[in-house]
């Protein structure tokens, strides 16, 4: 079971280094991790997705509150969030191959991001199934290289994560 934590905090430097640690040290078990800058000038926006059920998550909110640096910390339920990752995947493809690749990718959500000569770059945005589903389809179709980012997450209700 995994949960989903969003913290705004001051953007300083070693922010994400003390938010990371506190959760070792409280053995949270961090399964994956992003952070950005916000709308607000010197805020920024982490997401931790960690393993545990409610209790565990109300915890890890609890402890994050504490920090200096935090301005809030919340669970995002999983009946309201929303939650995308993007992906790069390189090939090594000659034109000819491309309608196969493309077809195999249909139903993902995906753009090309560059290319040159034989060497194609594909974005892809989904939820982490989606990209997993979508890396086994690419498979076989000179795919030389793919990484992955880490989870973007919001409340779809409105006004939930005002600050």
């Amino acid at each position: 079971m995994e949960r989903t934590i969003g913290v705004v905090a001051e953007n300083r430097p070693g922010v994400l280094s003390r938010l990371s640690g506190l959760m070792e040290r409280r053995g949270f078990q961090v399964r994956d991790v992003s952070a950005g800058v916000t709308q607000q000038p010197g805020r920024s926006r982490f997401t931790f997705v960690i393993a545990g059920d409610d209790k565990r998550a109300s915890q890890a909110v609890r402890q994050l509150r504490k920090m200096v640096e935090t301005v809030d910390a919340f669970e995002l339920s999983p009946a309201f969030c929303v939650e995308r990752r993007m992906m790069l995947m390189k090939f090594d493809l000659p034109f000819e191959g491309r309608p196969a690749l493309f077809d195999s990718l249909r139903g993902y959500s995906h753009s090309i991001a560059g290319e040159q000569g034989d060497t194609l770059i594909v974005e892809v945005t989904g939820t982490g199934e989606q990209l997993d589903g979508c890396l086994e389809a690419a498979r076989g179709h000179g795919l030389t290289e793919a990484v992955q980012s880490g989870p973007l997450a919001m409340d779809a209700r409105s006004g939930a994560t005002a600050f």
